[in-house]
């Protein structure tokens, strides 16, 4: 076996990462870790990735405090032996690569640097220039409680109640109070064994890259057929695209759309609350 350099084309993938792992020889090292520790100097702590719904099953090296790298740990029904690059390249933040100046875009689009009283000038002049109601605020569930308050009293000075998180996001209709709102009809593993996949306002090759591999891996071997409700977009595996419409939905609700004919298609009314 020979390593060499493959020239033709990039390597466009969210799980190239995986090299490292698969390289039998460590020729193919990762970049923000190398030279920089043994793996006999470092603490490991078994984890979970919430870089994506996936939950993937992680180590995490340290040492002295500091994130060294991030690999995956073994979980056929989960994440098998991958990791997404997001997973594996993430912790680079915590150290190098943080956002430490304010920019904004110039007249041809691109981002350039500034200063914070101008970026602060900017977001307060865009605040004053609109109504309350067209004001709204978005948080992550990762955003710490302090944060959540500044934000809150931010939008109530502004005379706006619109703050969302991911707990309760009144127009995605988001959460995890309800198991159907973050569970497939099947398993992870499950979309495997899968005949048919309706995909609904969803890119998985960016949001669960390791749930897309599995899609492609059973569009490969098992003769998997998807169809995709949303805006149209490259899932490296051929799909029907079904259109953009929310009127879409109420076809297959009704029964009433072309698709609903496709054999594996069942009513829509059984699996309403189970769609990705």
């Amino acid at each position: 076996m020979q390593i060499g350099t493959y020239v033709e084309k990039m390597f466009m993938s969210e799980l190239s990462g995986n090299v490292i792992d698969v390289c039998p020889v460590g020729a193919l090292t990762s970049k923000p870790y190398a030279f920089t520790a043994r793996p006999w100097e470092t603490r490991k702590t078994e984890s979970i990735d919430v870089l994506d719904a996936v939950g993937s099953n992680i180590v995490v090296s340290t040492r002295g405090g500091e994130v060294m790298r991030v690999m995956p740990r073994l979980h056929e029904d989960i994440n098998e032996e991958w990791i997404s690059d997001k997973t594996r390249f993430a912790y680079d933040g915590l150290k190098r690569q943080r956002l430490t100046q304010p920019m904004v875009k110039d007249e041809a689009g691109q981002l350039t640097p500034t200063s914070w009283e101008d970026a602060l000038t900017r977001v307060a002049g865009a605040l004053q220039s609109v109504q309350g109601n067209e004001v709204a605020g978005i948080a992550g569930g990762l955003v710490d409680a302090e944060a959540l308050i500044a934000l809150k009293d931010l939008l109530n000075r502004l005379d706006s109640e619109n703050l969302c998180t991911e707990e309760l996001f009144p127009m995605a209709g988001a959460g995890t109070d309800l198991r159907s709102n973050y569970l497939l009809n099947s398993r992870i593993a499950g979309v495997e064994e899968c005949d048919l996949l309706l995909l609904v306002g969803t890119n998985p090759r960016y949001e669960a890259p390791l749930f897309n591999a599995r899609i492609r891996k059973s569009w490969l071997h098992n003769d998997l057929r998807v169809a995709m409700v949303g805006h149209s977009v490259d899932l490296t595996y051929s799909y029907d695209h079904l259109g953009e419409e929310t009127s879409v939905l109420t076809q297959l609700a009704n029964g009433t759309h072309p698709f609903c004919q496709v054999s594996g298609f069942i009513d829509y009314s059984v699996m309403k609350n189970c769609l990705l």
